[in-house]
């Protein structure tokens, strides 16, 4: 009876892409249409395997500079794809134009992005500010979140990990201006003795954002703290 009623309601409505809103052919499975997918830019093979951040050479993988000075305090970084063209122009609609409905496609990328099996107690998103949260009127990385959960049966706890005061935008700053922005800015409210944690947020940068996040899990006992991010930035220059 379901499998009916759904296949009334394609007919009503077809299916379409999320994005550029160009119907479904019949049978396509995949989240965006295959103009859409072409766009999306996946992690090149050359690329630090611990924050994925990707390499403008080479083909080999390979500690960044940042890591080989100083191992950050995750473990390591899963992401679907670059910051660039396609994902990029979704990730903006998804994160400032309200375009809600993008959670569950890109939610599903990202899934696909991770290892099966992954061992995971709790997933974390990247937590914003309050006056943040009214102004936008939610959390694109709990919204990320809860879909990994979903897909994974894992539990999302968005009250763990806080955000206690506001900081100023990072667009523009430094990688050493982001890192100061952030001081004092996240808060752990319990303990986290042994779990093995994913912390998930929309786009990595310069890594600021998960290092300051994993930096304070440790402290309060993680285990073992891994990063999901839909897309990945090239290196600043």
């Amino acid at each position: 009876m379901k499998q009916v009623m759904r296949q009334g309601l394609d007919l009503l409505f077809p299916p379409a892409c999320p994005l550029c809103s160009s119907s479904f052919s019949s049978g396509w499975q995949e989240p965006f249409c295959r103009a859409c997918l072409a766009g999306f830019k996946p992690l090149p093979p050359a690329h630090c395997p611990r924050c994925a951040l990707p390499f403008a050479s080479g083909r080999s993988a390979h500690l960044c500079g940042h890591c080989s000075r100083k191992a950050p305090p995750f473990d390591r970084v899963y992401t679907a794809g670059l910051y660039q063209e396609t994902l990029r122009r979704a990730i903006h609609a998804f994160k400032y134009n309200q375009a809600v409905s993008l959670d569950r496609p890109l939610g599903k990328m990202l899934n696909r992005a991770l290892p099966e099996p992954m061992a995971v107690d709790l997933i974390l998103p990247v937590p914003i500010h309050s006056l943040r949260l009214r102004q936008r009127s939610y959390n694109q990385a709990l919204l990320l979140a809860r879909e990994l959960g979903r897909c994974r049966r894992v539990p999302v706890n968005h009250q763990l990990l806080l955000r206690t005061r506001p900081a100023a935008p990072q667009q523009g700053l430094s990688a050493r201006q982001r890192e100061q922005n952030l001081r004092g800015v996240f808060a752990v409210s319990e303990n986290l003795s042994g779990k093995r944690l994913l912390l998930v947020d929309d786009v990595m940068t310069t890594g600021a954002t998960a290092r300051e996040c994993a930096k304070l899990l440790r402290k309060a006992g993680a285990e073992r703290v891994e990063v999901a991010v839909v897309a990945r930035a090239p290196a600043e220059r």
